[in-house]
């Protein structure tokens, strides 16, 4: 039976089609069409910009010193292309004509910012930050000297270190937040939950009422949870062949950060197959109908689940977070879907041990109900 089971389920067609197929197709098309939005939206093109000082001093020297240091051509942290103008009147009139983007005047004590008159929100953004953060920082260092010049000096030494004050792949994420890798996580759980289609194919197999294969394992002499133990085995080592592909798709093709710890991700991974098939019994024993039927209703079931779980709106697991809490923790995508958030983006262990507990409890509750049923089933004719 165990043989049995591995080969006609691939030989559905349909069914690899939605469990394999459907999911990479889905990711491709979302990879085309997610493709550098995340590093365009996030970039910061170099901004040609005049700096004009007047006067001599500290304060000047400071920050003509601060606009070089982020104007260095090449650098990762180039922000600007400093244009020469000799005076503010030649720079306003760049600026008129749209040579110049941003104008800095910096005086003993201020620094005046002057946009193009159809500025960018990024432009107006930096600039105002970087001028306010100086006058901010020098008028700190200013009033420390006068109280403390040693504790100035820390502060001058600390104020021209570059410090990083996010760190990926350790703290609070485990990647960089790209907000669309969510689609391509959501998606490779949506495959998982037509997995479900295994154990809806398993019921059939089993019960003689549901198709006429079953028929033959009424009268078989082998132990009737045996064969429950035996087919649910066979259905998920293809489950976990697949979604192993699908990873290494995810991570090789489309560059999908997956995390480091690959043996919580074995965890998950497992945990999901099993609770797919384990759910997809549940809906063969309780949904009527022939085998096609009962598969129907659960597409439209998993559909359901798929949406409220954020496939299309990643919003929404946010508003029912909100406004009912409750359901994020009874729909059965939602908790996929964050434990695997968790996992590759969040870097909660805590919370995605949770998540599996919840996975893991779930699916033995299913198989022993599905159990319970199958191996006491008897038939007239047998």
């Amino acid at each position: 039976m165990f043989k049995y089971s591995i080969i006609k389920m691939f030989r559905s067609i349909g069914g690899l089609f939605w469990m394999f197929i459907f999911p990479l197709v889905l990711m491709t098309a979302m990879h085309f069409a997610f493709d550098s939005i995340y590093s365009y939206q996030n970039s910061i093109d170099p901004m040609r910009t005049i700096l004009i000082t007047e006067g001599q001093g500290v304060y000047q020297e400071g920050f003509e010193d601060l606009i070089e240091s982020l104007s260095e051509e090449g650098s990762e942290d180039q922000l600007f292309i400093l244009e020469e103008a000799d005076s503010l009147e030649e720079a306003k009139a760049k600026l008129a004509v749209e040579e110049a983007e941003i104008i800095f005047v910096v005086s003993d004590g201020d620094v005046e910012v002057y946009l193009q008159e159809n500025h960018s929100i990024t432009s107006a953004a930096v600039a105002g930050s970087i001028a306010d953060t100086y006058k901010q920082r020098y008028q700190l260092i200013a009033d420390a000297w006068e109280q403390d010049p040693a504790f100035a000096m820390e502060l001058v030494n600390d104020a021209r270190e570059n410090v990083t004050y996010t760190v990926s792949e350790e703290d609070a994420f485990g990647a960089e937040p790209n907000p669309y890798n969510w689609y391509f996580l959501s998606t490779l759980v949506m495959g998982i939950l037509f997995m479900a289609m295994m154990g809806i194919n398993m019921v059939g197999d089993l019960r003689a009422d549901v198709s006429a294969v079953a028929m033959r394992y009424s009268v078989s002499p082998a132990r009737k949870g045996q064969m429950v133990v035996t087919a649910f085995a066979a259905r998920v080592i293809p489950g976990l062949v697949i979604v192993a592909i699908q990873l290494m798709v995810m991570k090789y093709v489309f560059g999908i950060y997956l995390g480091n710890d690959y043996l919580k991700l074995g965890l998950f991974v497992v945990s999901a197959v099993m609770f797919s098939i384990s759910f997809g019994v549940i809906c063969g024993l309780c949904f009527k109908g022939d085998v096609h039927q009962r598969g129907n209703k659960a597409t439209s079931l998993i559909m359901i689940s798929v949406f409220l779980s954020g496939e299309m709106i990643s919003q929404l697991p946010g508003l029912f977070e909100r406004y009912f809490p409750i359901f994020n923790k009874i729909n059965p995508a939602t908790v996929l879907n964050m434990a695997l958030f968790k996992l590759t983006i969040g870097n909660s262990a805590e919370g995605f041990f949770m998540n599996i507990a919840e996975i893991i409890g779930l699916t033995v509750v299913f198989l022993a109900i599905g159990i319970a049923v199958l191996r006491r089933e008897k038939y007239a004719s047998v």
